[in-house]
C-alpha cells in the first residue's frame, strides 16, 4: 500500500486536505482582552493561488477590515459612558442615553459581540420598534445612541466600520412649533396669580422676558447672579434633578456665563419675588440666607425649586387655562420669536436665549449691548397692561 504524501505547508498557510489552505494573518492583540489574534480564511485552489490569496489577506488585516474583538455591545455602552463622563457630558445626556439603551437596545443587541453587528441588525431593530408603535423621533434617539456608540468602538479599534452609518431610521415629520401670543401668556400668568401659588406667576414672566431654561430659572441666586444696580442677570449654572439623588448645580448647557440684560419690569418681579421670600423666612422665625435662590420653598431659601415641580404645576396650570399644547419651554420660544418679529437680529435673540451661535460669540464680549437692553423692554411690555406700558 503506497505511503500518503504528506500535507504541504507554507509560512501563515496550511493545507487541510489536497487543495484545500487554511491562510492564517496575525490581527495582533484584542483591545479588550489583550489576547492574541489571528484571521483566518478557507481557500481552494493550488498553492499558487494560495499564497496570492493569503497575499490579500494581509492588505486587508493591514487597512483593519478584520479588527474585531471579545468585547459584546454591553461592554461597549459601559465604557462608552464612561468616556462621556470623562468628556464632561452633563448627566441628563447621560441618563437619557441609558434609558434608550436599556429600555430599547440591551435586550436584542446587549449579548452580541461588537464585531459581529451588522447595518441590517440595526435596521430590523428600528423596524421591530416602529411596528409596536414607537414615534419615529424615538427611533431616531435610538439610532443617535448607537452611531455614537459604534463611532467611539472604531476610534478604539473594537471595529474597523460603525453599522449605524448605513443605518436609515424613519424621517422625523416636520411640526410646527407652538409659541404661545402674549395674550395667552398672560392668562397663564393671571391664573398663577390667582392660584396658591402666585410666585409662579413672576416665575413664568422672568422666563418668558429673558428666555432661561427652568434649570436655569431654579438655579439664580439673589447676589451672585443679579447685579441690582446695572440690571444684569448672569446665567451661569442650572440644576440637576436626578432620581435617588440631591440636588446640585452644575454648569449650563453650553458650559458658558451669559449676561442678560433686565428691563425695569423683569427687575422689578425680581424685587417682588425677594420680598416675599422676606417676608415669609421672618414668619417662620428665620433669616432668610444672604445669597438665596430667588425660587425656593426653603424658608431660609437655601434649596432651590426642582426643575420637575415648574414642570408639574405648569402642567396643571395650562389645563386649567385651557392651553393644553402649550409647554413651559414655550415660554423660551416666546422671547426668541417674537424677539425677532420686533426686528431684533436672530444672532441677539440667540444670544439672550443662551443657543450660543459661534460666530457670534467670538464678537460679544460679554458686556451687556444696548441692543439687548433694548429687547429686553421690548419683550416685557408685550405682557403688561397699556397703563403699565405708558409709565
Amino acid at each position: 500500500m503506497a505511503t500518503p504524501l504528506p500535507l504541504r505547508t507554507a509560512p501563515g498557510m496550511r493545507e487541510r486536505a489536497p487543495g484545500v489552505w487554511e491562510l492564517i494573518v496575525e490581527g495582533g492583540s484584542d483591545p479588550v482582552t489583550g489576547k492574541r489574534r489571528q484571521v483566518s480564511r478557507v481557500f481552494r485552489g493550488n498553492l499558487r493561488d494560495a499564497k496570492k490569496a493569503r497575499a490579500e489577506l494581509l492588505v486587508e488585516v493591514g487597512k483593519g477590515r478584520h479588527t474585531g474583538t471579545g468585547a459584546t455591545v454591553d461592554d461597549l455602552f459601559d465604557d462608552w459612558l464612561v468616556e462621556l463622563r470623562r468628556k464632561g457630558r452633563s448627566p441628563n445626556t447621560i441618563r437619557r442615553y441609558e434609558q434608550v439603551y436599556r429600555h430599547n437596545v440591551q435586550a436584542r443587541l446587549g449579548s452580541r459581540l461588537v464585531r459581529t453587528i451588522t447595518t441590517k441588525m440595526l435596521t430590523d431593530l428600528y423596524g421591530a420598534h416602529q411596528d409596536r408603535g414607537l414615534a419615529p423621533r424615538s427611533v431616531y434617539q435610538i439610532h443617535a445612541c448607537l452611531s455614537s456608540m459604534f463611532t467611539q468602538g472604531c476610534k478604539w479599534g473594537w471595529r474597523d466600520t460603525n453599522p449605524a452609518q448605513w443605518a436609515d431610521p424613519p424621517a422625523i415629520p416636520n411640526t410646527t412649533p407652538v409659541v404661545p401670543d402674549p395674550e395667552q401668556v398672560q392668562r397663564l400668568m393671571e391664573a398663577a396669580k390667582r392660584s396658591r401659588r402666585p410666585e409662579y406667576a413672576r416665575a413664568l414672566f422672568i422666563t418668558a422676558t429673558t428666555g432661561v431654561r427652568r434649570a436655569e430659572l431654579c438655579a439664580l441666586r439673589r447676589r451672585r447672579d443679579v447685579d441690582w444696580k446695572r440690571g444684569v442677570m448672569t446665567v451661569t449654572w442650572s440644576i440637576l434633578e436626578l432620581p435617588r439623588e440631591p440636588l446640585r448645580e452644575i454648569p449650563t448647557k453650553n458650559r458658558r456665563a451669559r449676561p442678560v440684560a433686565l428691563d425695569e419690569a423683569t427687575l422689578a418681579a425680581l424685587r417682588e419675588q425677594v420680598e416675599f421670600m422676606e417676608q415669609r423666612a421672618a414668619h417662620a422665625g428665620v433669616s432668610l440666607h444672604e445669597d438665596a435662590y430667588l425660587f425656593s420653598d426653603a424658608a431660609d431659601g437655601t434649596v432651590p425649586w426642582k426643575p420637575g415641580a415648574i414642570t408639574r404645576y405648569f402642567d396643571r396650570l395650562r389645563r386649567r387655562v385651557g392651553l393644553e399644547d402649550v409647554d413651559f419651554h414655550h415660554l423660551r420660544k416666546f422671547m426668541e420669536t417674537y424677539g425677532q418679529n420686533l426686528g431684533f437680529s436672530a444672532v441677539q435673540v440667540a444670544l439672550r436665549a443662551g443657543h450660543d451661535p459661534s460666530v457670534a460669540a467670538k464678537h460679544y464680549t460679554g458686556s451687556v449691548a444696548k441692543a439687548d437692553r433694548a429687547l429686553a423692554s421690548a419683550v416685557a411690555a408685550l405682557l403688561l397692561e397699556p397703563a403699565q406700558r405708558a409709565e
